[in-house]
């Protein structure tokens, strides 16, 4: 193992570190506070070729891996700057599913930040099992006729295209659904952190979407959600450690030049074993998202190594903020400080892309079925 990043991956941690930091000042609060998506500053990745890591070259992408993905996710959210989780996850079906036709279509416009995308699969009764999914699929002369409501879509009222996860007569199907088809309506919803990446309930009346629109085989939805959701977990790991390096850094800065008496705050003992824990913590939640994103890129099994990943970033990121108090006190305690956010944005995405609770529920399930001690 090579614990040392390319010449190009440093470059592009620079590259993406730089882009995020001046961006980030030029961000309207706004979008945050009304939830809004900035699809401006979308596009402005996407032209950088960012918001297509994984896409080969051929069809408009970098052509580079999930390493690559995760700095372009850690060294955006570090600045609070939404990343191109959802549009990775289309583009990782459609290169593991998708008809030359559709991968022709779509990835493109998907690499260049021209079109977002929805991951369509949370519903009112059914959060992370498939078993419930009430949502349906009929076929009609060369058409799928699809009623349902999803819940918790982030994205969804934005996007372009929405991955829709419904059930056929023979079983689980993803279908490709275009935001502007009739029977498709939204409701935006208000969640309590991340606001850029907007929440809606989607409903589906009778909505009629062309036969090849389906994503693989029908029955096969299974398949391709698993496809990609060790990737998607890398990546909201990406996006929480991005979250704790970024909070972590403002409140050192703050500590560094706050004075108590004669001393700074970062002068007392205590002070710095919290800095050694949360750094040392960090630095572990870090080691193993690359050793994730190293196996999906070479094709090893890295279930484990992906949960892991997530439950670590998870745990230390909420480590992070909370203690970001401890080093700064009451300044924490506004709105104007930037704690608030990542405290939000922490709580949410614990929860967002299988919570702490599923992570070791997925844990365990691997290490009784092939760990080896």
């Amino acid at each position: 193992m090579d614990f040392q990043y390319s010449p190009e991956q440093l470059q592009l941690i620079n590259e993406v570190a730089s882009f995020a930091k001046k961006e980030s000042a030029a961000l309207a609060r706004d979008y945050e506070d009304k939830s809004i998506f900035p699809r401006g500053l979308h596009k402005k990745i996407g032209q950088r070729g960012w918001t297509g890591p994984i896409v080969p070259k051929a069809y408009g992408g970098m052509g580079k891996g999930a390493l690559e993905y995760c700095i372009i996710m850690e060294e955006l959210s570090k600045e609070l700057i939404t990343g191109p989780q959802t549009s990775v996850q289309l583009e990782k079906m459609l290169l593991s599913f998708g008809t030359e036709r559709q991968k022709r279509l779509y990835l493109p416009k998907l690499a260049s930040g021209e079109y977002v995308a929805a991951f369509a699969i949370s519903e009112p009764q059914v959060g992370s099992s498939f078993k419930n999914l009430q949502t349906t699929a009929k076929k009609d002369n060369g058409f799928y006729i699809i009623n349902g409501k999803k819940s918790h879509i982030n994205l969804a009222g934005d996007a372009d295209i929405l991955m829709v996860f419904t059930r056929t007569d023979i079983g689980l199907t993803c279908i490709l659904v275009d935001r502007d088809t009739p029977g498709v309506r939204f409701e935006k919803r208000d969640p309590l952190g991340m606001r850029t990446l907007p929440v809606y309930d989607i409903f589906l009346e009778e909505c009629r979407v062309p036969g090849d629109h389906l994503l693989g085989e029908e029955g096969k939805g299974l398949a391709a959600f698993l496809t990609t959701f060790n990737l998607s977990r890398i990546g909201n790991a990406s996006t929480l450690i991005g979250f704790a390096r970024g909070c972590l850094e403002h409140a050192v800065s703050y500590a560094r030049d706050r004075r108590v008496g004669d001393s700074r705050v970062v002068d007392f003992q205590g002070i710095q074993w919290l800095l050694a824990e949360m750094v040392a913590e960090l630095e572990a939640a870090r080691l193993i998202r690359d050793r994730a994103a190293l196996a999906e890129d070479v094709g090893i099994e890295h279930t484990l190594d992906t949960s892991i990943s997530k439950l670590l970033a998870a745990e230390v990121a909420e480590k992070i903020v909370s203690r970001a108090f401890s080093l700064t006190g009451s300044y924490a305690c506004y709105r104007e400080s930037p704690f608030d956010r990542y405290w939000r944005e922490i709580k949410t995405l614990q929860v967002a892309g299988g919570s702490s609770e599923i992570m070791k529920n997925t844990i365990a399930r691997e290490i009784l079925r092939s760990y080896k001690f």
